[in-house]
């Protein structure tokens, strides 16, 4: 890996620290930019370094750094929305794929659309078992759904098809983060 590419891999670990400061609290799981921001660093970086900005991203947190929508440290990890974080990092390597194989724009588009389903299910996951057994707070999947899920699911849908869109956009002008 060059110096080049760790460089791009701290900048867009950054930015999705960025994208996690700017949100609106809305319920237990609050509306950030994290996840256009993981998705932008797969589809720009591709699917290794991608994943690797959102692994950065997870660890400055859990080592301290404030940089999670509510905060940071270890103690996160109990946090029924640390699934989420989890998430970014197959979520990032999905969007990359969709630019790694030169897909079509369906294609990519089909890819950050998955990328997305990633960050959903180890959300979910997570916070069901995080509700049920840490917190103490029994929920079904069907409430965790409505709780977790379902408010947020037409927002990211329309932001990572818009995601998926920029990041189109940039690589037909000649932004190639990945090969560069």
């Amino acid at each position: 890996m060059s110096t080049k590419h760790l460089v791009y891999v701290a900048l867009f670990a950054a930015l999705i620290a960025v994208g996690a400061q700017i949100r609106l609290p809305i319920g237990p799981v609050p509306v950030t930019f994290q996840v256009p921001m993981a998705l932008l660093a797969g589809l720009l970086l591709g699917p290794k370094l991608g994943a690797l900005s959102a692994t950065v991203y997870m660890l400055m947190g859990l080592v301290g750094l404030p940089v999670f929508a509510g905060g940071g440290g270890i103690a996160t990890v109990v946090s029924p929305t640390f699934g989420f974080i989890v998430g970014l990092i197959p979520a990032a390597f999905c969007a990359g794929l969709g630019t790694a194989y030169r897909t079509p724009l369906a294609g990519t588009v089909s890819f950050t659309l998955l990328a997305l389903f990633f960050v959903f299910l180890f959300g979910f996951l997570y916070f069901i078992f995080i509700m049920n057994t840490v917190i103490g707070t029994p929920m079904s999947a069907i409430e965790a759904l409505k709780v977790a899920v379902l408010p947020f699911i037409v927002k990211d849908v329309i932001v990572a098809v818009l995601t998926s869109l920029f990041a189109r956009t940039l690589h037909a002008r000649g932004l190639d983060l990945a090969s560069s």
